[in-house]
């Protein structure tokens, strides 16, 4: 499969992440149950942070076609790096992760800095916003966004359904992590891939 996009940015992104990625893995060897197995402060999130690598992250979007011409949505955003990794290195016009943890969120543009370091002006092509994704639905329903991403748990799939499917029908890619959306049948999948788990639905394919 060719990338498309800038290999600067690709490398600089590998780079940066593959430090937090290296630093995480430490962290789970040193602890290995994740805390927010038993913090009830995470109960009832559509999905609690666990990033998927940096490599997994640029063949998604690989996967999903994301160029200069596409908005990029990430529902959940975590650390930032599918909505970093879509402007760094496929030059997505625009990219915006929605997250309710403060801390990532600050997290977030921290290391969108570092990947983007040098290159300002691209800085203001990612935004992030820190709130519970189910409160900012106003916010990023009337966006023409053209590729959607999603990591979250299939139990709560019924509550972003219908926005997802908004646009959807109006042209959007979506991409899904890990859980498929199996669970709304209009969505065709176009592409798989079952080993990596990431499932890209479109009208086009």
């Amino acid at each position: 499969m060719t990338f498309p996009g800038s290999e600067q940015g690709r490398d600089a992104f590998l780079k940066v992440f593959k430090d937090v990625d290296d630093a995480a893995q430490d962290a789970s060897e040193a602890d290995p149950f994740p805390a927010y197995t038993d913090d009830d402060t995470q109960k009832g999130l559509l999905g609690p942070f666990c990033p998927t690598s940096a490599r997994r992250v640029i063949k998604a979007l690989t996967m999903a076609n994301v160029t200069p011409d596409d908005g990029v949505l990430d529902i959940g955003s975590g650390d930032g790096r599918l909505v970093t990794a879509a402007v760094a290195a496929f030059g997505a016009k625009r990219g915006l992760g929605i997250e309710v943890d403060a801390g990532l969120v600050e997290l977030s543009r921290s290391l969108a800095q570092k990947v983007l370091a040098g290159k300002e002006r691209m800085m203001d092509r990612i935004e992030f916003v820190q709130g519970d994704f189910l409160s900012q639905v106003e916010l990023v329903r009337d966006v023409a966004w053209s590729v959607i991403v999603v990591f979250l748990l299939p139990d709560h799939t019924e509550k972003f359904a219908d926005l997802l499917l908004h646009h959807y029908r109006r042209g959007a890619r979506i991409v899904a992590l890990v859980f498929n959306l199996n669970e709304i049948p209009e969505l065709k999948l176009v592409q798989g891939d079952e080993p990596e788990n990431i499932y890209v639905y479109s009208k086009e394919g």
